[in-house]
């Protein structure tokens, strides 16, 4: 019996990572907790594809990676969940975001893009310079790999507002790549995963054969701006967390000190602007299929995830509100030009 007690509290503590923007653990079928209150459980399975729980047989002794995600009953209706939280962004209002900046976009000689589609055949969007120049400070900037973290494209609406209105001198030294919505159809069903049940911060590579969906499409299209990708300054992965505002980066033996030293300027610098970030962060070398982690080990790049709470209530007593959302897209712009 004690054997027994020992042998448990060992396999519970295997290679656990508990993370803010999602519960998720690597750990043995036995020791998954499927009955963890307010939240559905979902299972990796051999296609990259999470399957709840209920739908898979779990093998006891077998590792698994795991994600318990919250339940809501917002979820799937839009009107009940805009009566209780910020409005939620959803995929009519990125192309209408596409269609008003459009013109505005051209004058700068920028260029909006349908790169490809979803697996239900919604357009996945690009804006890039319509001459790339690689010799310009390239900013990198993604939204809405989990479809459900809606707050993040408000965030992005609040960057390009500023981008758009920069002044001419920093046109010249400041280039944009963006993907404003990785995930169409997960923002349309409410859901952290896209229409195949994947993860699509969980479905990068370097290698185009173990790279799924809308996320293949979106690295296959960047990878002719990072030829050369010693003048990306940085990349930023926009995302929603449960609860709180921060940034993750590496731990500072995952490159080396310096690297870990320059990912903590910009966290400093964003500090100083944006009330809510503060300059959180949490120290996460990620999984190696995440975007984060593949802009780090493929090319290089300073590459870290911003997130912010993605259900607001309207009722908040710090005073949050979508307007508050926009201003820390405006405080990143502010970071990124005093820091670089």
């Amino acid at each position: 019996m004690k054997y027994l007690i020992g042998l448990f509290f060992i396999l519970v503590n295997v290679n656990t990572v508990n993370a803010i923007c999602v519960h998720e653990e690597t750990t043995f079928g036995l020791n998954i907790n499927a009955q963890l209150i307010g939240h559905d459980t979902y299972i990796l399975n051999e296609n990259n594809q999470f399957v709840n729980i209920e739908k898979i047989e779990i093998i006891p002794f077998q590792k698994y990676l795991v994600q318990y995600l919250k339940t809501s009953n917002e979820k799937k209706n839009f009107k009940r969940y805009n009566k209780k939280y910020l409005e939620y962004y959803r995929y009519s209002h990125v192309v209408d975001f596409i269609g008003k900046t459009k013109e505005q976009f051209k004058q700068i000689n920028y260029e909006s893009t349908i790169v490809g589609k979803s697996i239900l055949g919604r357009d996945l969007f690009s804006i890039t310079p319509v001459k790339f120049d690689p010799n310009k400070k390239t900013i990198v900037m993604f939204g809405r790999h989990h479809g459900d973290e809606g707050t993040a494209n408000w965030i992005i609406e609040g960057f390009v507002s500023d981008f758009l209105n920069a002044s001419s001198e920093y046109h010249e030294q400041f280039q944009l790549i963006l993907y404003p919505m990785v995930n169409p159809d997960g923002a349309e069903a409410q859901s952290r995963y896209n229409e195949n049940n994947r993860d699509l911060n969980r479905s990068w590579s370097m290698d185009n054969s173990k790279t799924y969906d809308e996320a293949k499409i979106i690295h296959n299209n960047l990878r002719q701006f990072l030829k050369n990708p010693n003048q990306v300054i940085i990349g930023l992965d926009m995302h929603g967390s449960f609860t709180k505002d921060f940034i993750y980066r590496v731990e500072d033996n995952y490159v080396d000190r310096a690297f870990y030293d320059h990912q903590q300027e910009f966290i400093d610098q964003l500090g100083s602007y944006d009330i809510w970030q503060k300059g959180n962060y949490e120290l996460s070398n990620g999984h190696p299929k995440m975007a984060r982690i593949v802009l780090i080990n493929g090319y290089g790049l300073n590459a870290l995830t911003h997130e912010t709470p993605r259900d607001i209530k309207i009722k908040n007593k710090p005073g949050r509100s979508k307007e508050s959302l926009k201003k820390q897209g405006s405080d990143i712009f502010n970071s990124l030009g005093s820091n670089y």
